[in-house]
């Protein structure tokens, strides 16, 4: 029996995430022999990986140097491939991982041929740009967020939605240690740029100067945690480490971050921190007409108050950041922290999400 997929994942954490679902998938239908399932996709390095087919590359298109109108035409091209293995390899499911902007036009080609769709991790539409979910209601089958209040939203535009839980909570491990107090005379400060090169060159000096600060104030080892290795020079007195090091961010007592998938991954292991960020002048104008939330760290989201302290903007100042972070660090404010984060993880579901996304996905019709 032909149960053929395509998957499309746009980004790194997507990519991630859609690898990780195939793998359960897969294990799902080599347990039946009668079921064989093709996968073809597009995404990144984790899930050419794990598909029969990779279609192409789409997460790496910064790397590949082209200019935004050669990025356009690329797409252009990739949905044509796309639309062409739809009907000619009888694709009987489509799973789309965010990224809204590609996959939606995946989402009414597979329409328009009567294939199911399943967006797994749908785009944030609480947060802005609320008109995309009519087109996902009208062209998305099955919705799986991320997050537990997604749940109703979607319901009230009577799309099938399940909340499974957050795919993090299969890989961020909870916090090993559950002693609410720091007991340790050097303190471990985390320190995150980003992911993204121009993210990280407005983040990185802001960091390095506040940590000038609180080198003098407390007594404290600093870790600079970076996915890539960093093309900038950094003070012999923070100690540097790539790749997502889970085990070794266990150890820190507090981080500096920015907000997105790091601060949520902070927030997963109990780790109190201040999260800062900053645009582009224009960026951040833009940004601000389209958000329509109060904060911008999901914890805070999530508890509906400000749990981590946001220095966004004109406020991610070294100052400001320092006065912050040695405000958490004050005992009776850092317990308060540590509990709050624990109440959070537990809001986000039970390890068993991606097996549970599987087994949703190949037993519906």
């Amino acid at each position: 029996m032909n149960n053929n997929i395509l998957i499309s994942a746009g980004d790194i954490s997507g990519d991630i995430h859609a690898a990780n679902l195939i793998k359960e998938i897969k294990k799902l239908y080599l347990s039946n022999i009668e079921n064989k399932a093709e996968v073809y996709a597009v995404g990144g390095n984790q899930l050419k990986t794990v598909a029969d087919t990779f279609i192409e590359d789409i997460v790496n298109l910064n790397a590949f140097g082209f200019f935004p109108i050669k990025q356009v035409l690329f797409l252009k091209n990739v949905f044509k491939k796309i639309q062409q293995i739809l009907v000619d390899k009888n694709i009987k499911k489509v799973i789309l991982v965010d990224y809204y902007g590609f996959n939606i036009h995946i989402a009414k080609a597979a329409h328009e041929l009567k294939i199911p769709v399943y967006y797994f991790i749908a785009p944030q539409v609480w947060a802005s740009r609320k008109y995309r979910i009519k087109n996902i209601a009208k062209y998305v089958d099955v919705v799986f967020p991320f997050l537990p209040f997604e749940k109703e939203m979607y319901e009230k535009e009577n799309i099938k939605v399940f909340f499974e839980g957050n795919p993090l909570i299969d890989l961020v491990p909870s916090e090993s240690n559950q002693q609410l107090s720091i007991r340790k005379e050097q303190l471990v400060i985390g320190l995150f740029a980003g992911s993204r090169k121009n993210t990280i060159l407005r983040h990185l000096p802001v960091i390095l100067d506040t940590v000038k600060i609180l080198k003098e104030k407390i007594n404290a080892k600093f870790i600079l945690f970076s996915l890539e290795k960093l093309d900038y020079e950094i003070p012999d007195y923070i100690e540097v480490k790539t790749g997502k090091n889970f085990e070794e961010r266990k150890d820190i007592d507090i981080a500096i971050c920015p907000s997105g998938t790091v601060s949520l991954e902070n927030a997963l292991m109990g780790i109190p921190m201040v999260v800062m960020y900053k645009l582009s002048n224009a960026n951040y104008w833009l940004a601000r007409m389209l958000i329509n939330v109060k904060y911008i760290t999901l914890a805070n989201i999530l508890l509906n108050k400000e749990i981590v302290p946001e220095c966004i903007q004109h406020n991610a100042t070294p100052e400001k950041i320092s006065n912050k972070v040695l405000k958490i660090l004050q005992p009776d404010n850092y317990v308060k922290v540590k509990k709050e984060l624990q109440h959070f993880r537990d809001m986000l579901g039970t390890k068993g999400v991606y097996s549970r996304v599987a087994q949703k996905i190949i037993n519906l019709q």
